[in-house]
């Protein structure tokens, strides 16, 4: 081997030396997208989503926003041992979106995966709603005006609302099903297109807590008015929202051989 040739295996060798120094030879990269996303068993007041599961990351984050098109935010961290998540303590009958991404830490850096598709998921309404179209309007592939038509409906159309939505602006619109010459459809309407139904009639219901205060009006600081136990009987009259968004159901039942009325959760009572 010649000089020149010692100089420039010399030469390579530095180099390859000072690379590796800049980029060690394990690569930071980043996780995989999270795929596999699903909505489980939903209650009245939580919602439980599922993913594929990912080796090699420090765990998942969970972002949720109110409208498909929405600010998403971080509302968790889940090990990475974990593939779900139970978003507890939400309203009844309300919409949400949720998007996972996974994560890996590695000597001081954090690399963030891509988030998953968006994955919608409700709470269960308290009793089956429906609601008369006031005018002529549309059925939108989501909430906002923005969104394509996927139908559109005359006046006096009734619909089974499925629950409570918002637009990224906040404006509340209705998660609807009806049937349009022969043809299923959900989609959303704007709430201020709709006008609901009043009760045709009374509904019996059975409360499922060991004890159930009855209020002088919906919400939980509302006063209390009388006491019900667990398997009474009930008549529902109608429901109410509360200023925190919960639903109250307006019941009727006797006591002491007197009629009494008040407020109870609905979370709290089965319909029969």
């Amino acid at each position: 081997m010649n000089i020149l040739q010692k100089s420039s295996r010399t030469f390579l060798i530095l180099c390859g030396v000072l690379l590796f120094a800049i980029f060690p030879a394990t690569v930071f990269a980043a996780p995989k997208k999270v795929s596999g996303m699903k909505c489980g068993v939903t209650t009245q007041s939580s919602i439980n989503i599922s993913w594929s599961g990912q080796s090699g990351i420090s765990g998942y984050q969970v972002f949720r926003s109110p409208a498909y098109d929405g600010e998403y935010r971080k509302i968790m961290n889940v090990s990475p041992h974990m593939r779900a998540f139970c978003n507890k303590n939400l309203p009844s009958g309300q919409e949400y979106y949720y998007k996972v991404r996974s994560y890996r830490k590695s000597g001081g850096r954090v690399s963030n995966g891509k988030f998953s598709k968006a994955l919608r998921g409700y709470t269960k309404m308290a009793a089956p709603q429906k609601a008369v179209v006031r005018a002529r309007v549309n059925i939108r592939k989501h909430a906002g005006t923005t969104h394509p038509v996927l139908t559109t409906l005359s006046p006096n159309t009734t619909v089974s609302i499925i629950c409570s939505a918002r637009d990224k602006a906040g404006a509340d619109w209705k998660y609807v099903k009806c049937t349009v010459n022969g043809r299923t459809y959900k989609g959303y309407i704007s709430s201020s297109l709709l006008q609901k139904d009043s009760p045709s009639r009374k509904q019996k219901a059975k409360v499922t807590a060991n004890s159930l205060n009855v209020r002088a009006n919906a919400g939980m600081g509302a006063r209390v008015t009388s006491n019900l136990k667990h398997g009474q009987s009930v008549t529902v009259l109608g429901f109410k929202k509360a200023p925190d968004g919960s639903t109250w159901a307006y019941v009727q039942f006797k006591k002491n051989g007197r009629t009494v009325k008040g407020y109870v959760s609905s979370r709290y009572i089965r319909i029969l």
